[in-house]
């Protein structure tokens, strides 16, 4: 009876320490868990996924959550002015902001109007953007995110576009089968720039000197102009059928794409100021899927058809080598999705896409190789 007691009492102090052992180690990995995940100053998402630390940044581990946001978005802006932000136009038309460092996210704009269309400003603090009126008639607005301002714009708006600095707007307006590009400050019209019988066309400002005009006839063959600040207009590219065109940084250089029924999207480079000859990047993807990281490499989303989802590849323009920049498995938390580049834009740093998703209109981050 007295060895039963004895091993009785031997059994549970035993497991008294065990779990006393358990629970100081599970302590012990919370508090490790809490000093990598919450303790100190929250620092950049994109600084924490890189494995070195910086001086000065944070060496917390980047939050296991993705998307970025639960809301879908049509169209969105990294700010050149803030990196610790994004800037993006909700499906239900509110424009949200994300702060990168903690996930939390602002309504900028309330959606009064049911938003149709929306272009951002490079500085995220401003929008271009359409709505129906009551007689079902198209309505275009600027509207200016920090001072709360907006101001219609007259006219058939056909396309619209910021300067690199987001001071300025070009509006390419159509009255009477007739087009005119106008330039406005604060959404109010300062110079007439140019009167042209151009019809469906879209513009963009991709330097401080150049507008870009890309011009398309009624079998979808588009015309690529140049209009510099001085009024020259130059042609630089002709008949490129469903053409899409992504600018360099400094505004020199372009990649393209084309496609017709015969043959698939092919994506070509050419040296604008150097007047380069056209050279084929033997890639099939849209300009509209890439970024430049620099004036000598982008970076472009290709699909696997039989897969369903991009992988993302760096393409040297001037040796045309092609590496592996990201996968699926770079992102931070790989979710259960493939990717498919509807929009995408790179960080300052260059190591970091921010992408988003054609399926299902998410945003997600991915580090780069």
């Amino acid at each position: 009876m007295e060895r039963n007691v004895l091993l009785i009492s031997v059994f549970i102090t035993l497991g008294a320490v065990a779990f006393l052992s358990g629970y100081l180690l599970m302590s012990e990995t919370r508090q490790n868990f809490a000093k990598q995940n919450l303790g100190g100053q929250a620092g950049l998402l994109t600084d924490r996924f890189s494995n070195k630390v910086e001086a000065g940044l944070s060496e917390d581990s980047a939050p296991n959550t993705l998307p970025l946001s639960s809301r879908k978005f049509t169209t969105f802006v990294q700010p050149f002015t803030d990196s610790k932000k994004i800037v993006a136009v909700a499906s239900n038309g509110n424009i949200v902001e994300i702060n990168t460092a903690d996930l939390t996210e602002k309504v900028v704009y309330a959606d009064q109007t049911s938003v149709v269309e929306a272009t951002l400003s490079p500085a995220g603090n401003a929008v271009i953007f359409s709505f129906y009126g009551t007689a079902n008639d198209k309505k275009w607005v600027y509207y200016n995110m920090k001072t709360r301002k907006s101001s219609k714009i007259e006219g058939d708006l056909k396309s619209a576009a910021f300067s690199p600095d987001g001071s300025q707007t070009v509006y390419l307006v159509n009255n009477d089968n007739e087009g005119e590009l106008l330039i406005a400050k604060d959404g109010k019209i300062i110079k007439r720039a140019l009167k042209t019988r151009i019809g469906a066309a879209t513009v963009s400002w991709p330097s401080e000197n150049i507008i870009s005009i890309i011009s398309y006839d009624k079998d979808g063959s588009g015309d690529l102009f140049v209009l510099s600040l001085d009024s020259a207009l130059n042609k630089v590219l002709s008949y490129q059928h469903n053409l899409e065109v992504k600018w360099s940084p400094v505004g020199e250089k372009i990649i393209f794409s084309t496609k017709d029924a015969a043959v698939p999207t092919q994506l070509f480079y050419k040296d604008i100021k150097n007047s380069g000859a056209i050279t084929a990047l033997g890639v099939d993807t849209n300009a509209s899927k890439c970024v430049w990281t620099n004036e000598e490499n982008i970076i472009c989303g290709i699909t696997d058809k039989a897969q369903v989802k991009d992988g993302f590849y760096k393409i040297n323009l001037i040796d045309g080598s092609k590496t592996l920049a990201a996968t699926k498995s770079d992102l931070v938390a790989t979710p259960d999705i493939n990717l498919l580049v509807k929009e995408m834009s790179i960080n300052r740093s260059g190591d970091t896409l921010f992408v988003l998703n054609d399926i299902d209109s998410k945003l997600y981050v991915l580090k780069i190789k």
